[in-house]
């Protein structure tokens, strides 16, 4: 396994699109969390009050949904970047040459899946490092059990980010081509999924359209709450339009669709030529 890593890490450290689109991610991660509690969003009945309250999403515990929140809108740029990861490996055919060097199948995709893990556990350190600071800011009156009470949101989007990634890695797999799996993954997550969810929903079993992978992984980490949001979402449960999976069982769900991606790419690069 060590020598696995050390291999991905090396290849993909010293990939170019890496080390722009990983200071873009992490540039763009910083400007929102620092930008966003100097928003105020206030209305003529309300001069002097803010009605999100935006930096109360920056005290403890709130701040570790806030992040987990934040850090899971960057998923689908994880995934396209897994997708280049893995795509390059059939352009410049250094599958077909590891595996000449004698390398098995099994390491080839075994070695993605270190990365991903990798890359995931990066972006948790990152939101554990930040929350901390920008807690300790924003918190008024707190105590240890408020700054570890939702602390558990970082394991949540770990698991989330590895979900997504594993998704991705497994369309490019069958793809073998990065630009044809970046249109599926955008197509698929962004329009194809949720216009299926709707017509199930309406046609076919109002729940159905829970279960659907992309809404599983996305639903790990809902908005984060105050007063003000909870009563929103309050109102819009009402009316069914925020329905979802309790946590655990979206947590299952979504590592049950990981396992299947995997075992489908694994059974794929066993059998199709690379």
């Amino acid at each position: 396994m060590n020598r696995l890593l050390r291999i991905e890490l090396n290849k993909t450290l010293n990939y170019n699109v890496f080390k722009v689109l990983g200071i873009i991610y992490v540039a763009s991660f910083l400007i929102s969390i620092i930008v966003l509690p100097l928003i105020k969003l206030q209305t003529d009945l309300t001069a002097d009050n803010d009605i999100l309250d935006i930096p109360s999403f920056y005290s403890f515990p709130v701040i570790w949904d806030t992040y987990a929140w934040l850090a899971a809108k960057a998923n689908l740029f994880l995934a396209i970047l897994v997708i280049f990861l893995v795509g390059n490996e059939f352009s410049f055919r250094t599958f077909r040459q590891h595996i000449v060097d004698g390398m098995s199948r099994l390491d080839l995709i075994h070695g993605k899946l270190l990365v991903i893990i990798a890359i995931a556990f990066a972006n948790t350190v990152l939101i554990f490092v930040f929350a901390w600071i920008f807690g300790l800011i924003y918190s008024n009156g707190y105590d240890f059990s408020d700054t570890i009470s939702h602390m558990y949101m970082l394991g949540i989007y770990f698991i989330q980010a590895i979900c997504y990634m594993v998704f991705a890695m497994f369309l490019a797999i069958w793809l073998q081509n990065k630009t044809l799996s970046m249109v599926v993954l955008l197509v698929y997550s962004l329009i194809l999924e949720p216009i299926i969810r709707l017509v199930v929903k309406k046609y076919i079993w109002t729940k159905m359209g829970l279960f659907f992978p992309v809404k599983v992984i996305t639903k790990l980490t809902p908005i984060p709450e105050n007063g003000v949001v909870a009563f929103i979402k309050e109102n819009a449960e009402i009316n069914g339009f925020t329905e979802s999976l309790p946590l655990y069982q979206n947590l299952i769900l979504a590592i049950v669709y990981s396992v299947i991606f995997y075992l489908i790419a694994r059974r794929i690069m066993m059998k199709r030529d690379l």
